[in-house]
């Protein structure tokens, strides 16, 4: 009877493999704070660096409302990758100092995405893409990238395939200006740095016509571009066409954002839920 009791339930007889897959679709807190500490297995499983290698740190940018310490967590988590880390996703949360410390761990990172952090890791960003080599994807939403870091970029990730550029909610700091050179700064630093490029998503870039064409004669390879509120740009029959002939996916100025994650729309949705919510 005894020996009956003591018997492990069947399913605690998974292969490690089929318990990977589960936990990993809890987020990085609930395993840390939880999962880890239901029974012997799983903190066994949970202290393996494959449970690491991808690590998604959503939030709904509520810090205030948050009771643990995200940086920090963070941090525990890229320590338990041990050097396996290959994708991670930052919201809210990210500055100069972590993403320095992921860089300096992380030397097999292939996906970097941030959003939301604004000027917090611009500095820093300059010096991390030069520790990740194997770098695939650079995902930027409301988070600004010097042209410095650009150069960086294009110097130093010679695999860079995607890069996401998305300022729709704050517009870049230079759309006011007259100067048309300062509006194509950040569009003619990819055409010089980024050629290898297949996906570029520039949604609310100050860029004109001009940094556009730059673009289209340096960047050969690109299937899928993303112009979203890039007011300055006015499709003209020859640009149209060029853009029609070679990149197979084309998301113009005027269309919809509808879909996007972090734009004007999506962020209005997400505050009158939670003003109604409230209610």
């Amino acid at each position: 009877m005894n020996t009956a009791m003591a018997k492990e339930p069947p399913w605690m007889e998974l292969q490690e493999g089929i318990w990977e897959n589960i936990l990993q679709r809890l987020g990085v807190i609930e395993i840390l704070k939880t999962a880890r500490k239901v029974c012997r297995k799983w903190r066994q499983i949970c202290q393996e660096p494959s449970m690491w290698r991808v690590i998604n740190m959503r939030n709904n940018g509520n810090l205030t409302e948050i009771g643990y310490q995200l940086e920090k967590i963070c941090r525990r988590a890229v320590d338990r990758s041990r050097g396996e880390l290959i994708d991670i996703n930052l919201q809210y949360f990210g500055n100069d100092k972590l993403v320095q410390y992921i860089a300096e761990r992380s030397g097999k990172l292939k996906r970097l995405s941030i959003a939301c952090c604004y000027f917090k890791v611009c500095e820093s960003l300059v010096e991390a893409v030069q520790k990740l080599p194997l770098l695939e994807e650079l995902s930027l939403t409301h988070t600004a990238l010097t042209i410095e870091g650009i150069e960086a970029l294009g110097h130093s990730c010679p695999r860079l395939k995607s890069f996401e550029f998305n300022k729709s909610l704050y517009m870049g700091s230079v759309d006011d200006s007259d100067n048309e050179d300062e509006r194509n700064e950040e569009a003619l630093a990819i055409a010089k740095n980024l050629p290898t490029l297949h996906h570029l998503h520039l949604i609310g870039n100050s860029m004109t016509n001009k940094g556009l064409q730059a673009i289209l004669d340096s960047c050969p390879h690109l299937v899928s571009l993303d112009l979203r509120l890039c007011k300055y740009v006015s499709l003209n029959k020859v640009l149209s066409s060029r853009i029609s002939g070679k990149i197979k996916d084309v998301k113009l100025p005027h269309e919809s954002l509808e879909g996007l994650e972090f734009s004007f729309e999506a962020c209005w949705d997400e505050d009158l839920s939670d003003s109604m919510s409230d209610d």
